[in-house]
């Protein structure tokens, strides 16, 4: 203990003010928790990429196509009944990683399965030229996504001469497992099943649950966590708000890493918007990345030595650390100008503009603690107020029309009772999004497995020896069903 005090004070010793420009710590975060499990779990298969040229609107005739990447991992398949697993990409760029290792490598190598993976329109290179401008935002929808999706299948049923014994899977995690989820409901005769894993199939304007279950995982026992961290976070927080309140942000600016003055209202909003990302991103990768994990920060907040404010500027600092950001951008200005900027970016890296407008013209999920008297987090009022600016700020949609958006979603998919067959949903508790997804069988062959004191899409990851063994069990569970959907395939090969 007295090593990890020393620790601690030493790193609230060390304060920079260098400048730094930081708009989304998720992002970030889930980046690092990336690169930390390739290093970890990396396979090194040979793994081919290619192209495949889309119609830009599979609705209407028009001459405008893009190049969609795709990649293939046949390592594993057995070319006479082995099926197909589908990996489907979302909102972000596409790695040969996807298809490298994780479950669903496992799952090849178990079954003899060829691995597709096939990354999503708008994003990492899968684009055109003015893809960004708002005009062209109006053909990134999930309806296009899953279009994209079937016309691949055909070309590479064609391709690959795949037969009817080659049975196809589709697999995703997140949105993409909503993707997954949605692709065997809307398009039945091209894959047999489909594993939807963290996926919130529930669009939610007001997405006030994200931060209820956060707090609860903040007083888990099962994840290191306890109520007195819960109370102390909340604490900490509360300080935060009442320094705000005397006005005295150069304290905040300085005991949180500040890049920048955050007297402005707008400042201050995006301000504790951050503090929460980081608390959310550990939650949400808990034990998914070395550090992040939600038993350290309660290992920190229930230390008597400092108090909860202190012990929590401690913890942004150590994760803003981990994830090499010298300091916290909160300048609001500059935040709201990436989703206003329609610059290509060359690598295909960055897709703040596109995600946003997908949240503002499909699904919400805005997480809001303004009127959540749940939420252990700041009370800066006027919390889904800036979030629906944005939709108007950067893409020239109105409240309202978000409303009615994500509405229709659920209308077109069915929410949380999608009504369809041979979809397995699996959620962990840790995981915020598991409040928008389906926890409960719907049908004989819709089914749910929930696993206790796991966080967001760990069951896609490999096998491991730190694995509760609930997850260990799911994963088993997983590779069961699917072996029951291709049973009849095998059957009439014997």
């Amino acid at each position: 203990m007295e090593k990890f005090l020393v620790q601690c004070l030493l790193l609230l010793s060390v304060i920079s003010r260098t400048t730094c420009f930081q708009t989304e710590i998720s992002y970030k975060i889930r980046e690092y928790v990336r690169e930390h499990q390739h290093s970890l779990y990396a396979r090194h298969d040979p793994i081919e990429e290619f192209t495949l040229e889309q119609p830009l609107d599979h609705f209407e005739p028009s001459q405008k196509t893009f190049k969609q990447r795709y990649m293939v991992n046949t390592k594993y398949w057995r070319k006479e009944d082995g099926p197909v697993f589908l990996y489907i990409g979302g909102e972000g760029k596409l790695s040969q990683a996807d298809i490298d290792y994780g479950n669903i490598v496992e799952l090849a190598e178990q079954y003899g399965g060829l691995l597709f993976a096939v990354e999503h329109r708008y994003y990492g290179l899968s684009t055109f030229e003015d893809y960004l401008e708002t005009e062209n935002l109006k053909y990134l929808s999930s309806q296009q996504a899953l279009a994209d999706l079937a016309e691949f299948c055909v070309f590479a049923q064609k391709m690959y001469k795949l037969t009817d014994l080659n049975q196809w899977i589709a697999y995703g995690g997140s949105y993409p497992g909503n993707l997954a989820a949605w692709f065997r409901l809307k398009y039945p005769h091209l894959v047999i099943g489909a594993v939807a894993s963290s996926a919130p199939v529930q669009a939610k304007t007001d997405f006030q649950d994200y931060n209820n279950v956060a707090a609860a995982s903040f007083a888990s026992p099962l994840v290191g966590g306890s109520v007195q961290c819960q109370n102390n976070i909340m604490k900490a927080f509360a300080h935060v708000d009442q320094l705000i309140a005397a006005k005295d942000y150069k304290t905040l600016e300085h005991d949180f890493l500040s890049c920048n003055d955050i007297s402005r209202p707008n400042d201050t909003w995006l301000f504790v918007e951050n503090l929460a990302n980081v608390l959310d991103g550990i939650v949400q990768y808990n034990t998914q990345a070395s550090g992040f994990n939600i038993a350290y920060v309660c290992q920190c907040m229930t230390n008597s030595s400092l108090t909860p404010y202190q012990y929590l500027g401690y913890v942004i600092r150590y994760y803003l650390d981990r994830v090499r950001l010298r300091c916290m951008n909160n300048n609001y200005t500059a935040y709201l100008e990436i989703f206003k900027n329609t610059t290509q970016d060359p690598t295909g890296s960055s897709s703040f503009r596109q995600w946003t407008y997908q949240t503002c013209t499909q699904f919400g999920y805005y997480q809001t603690c303004e009127k959540n008297t749940s939420c252990i987090y700041s009370r800066i009022p006027h919390d889904l107020a800036y979030d629906l600016d944005t939709c108007l700020e950067a893409y020239d949609i109105p409240a309202q029309d978000i409303y009615e958006k994500v509405a229709f979603t659920n209308a077109y998919y069915g929410g949380k009772t999608p009504k369809g067959s041979k979809i397995v949903f699996v959620n962990g508790s840790i995981d915020p999004w598991h409040a928008l997804s389906v926890l409960t069988n719907q049908t004989a062959t819709e089914v749910a497995i929930f696993i206790n004191g796991t966080s967001h899409c760990a069951n896609m990851l490999p096998d491991s020896p730190d694995d509760l063994p609930a997850l260990r069990e799911a994963r088993k569970q997983v590779a069961a069903i699917i072996g029951e959907w291709l049973e009849p395939s095998r059957s009439t090969l014997d």
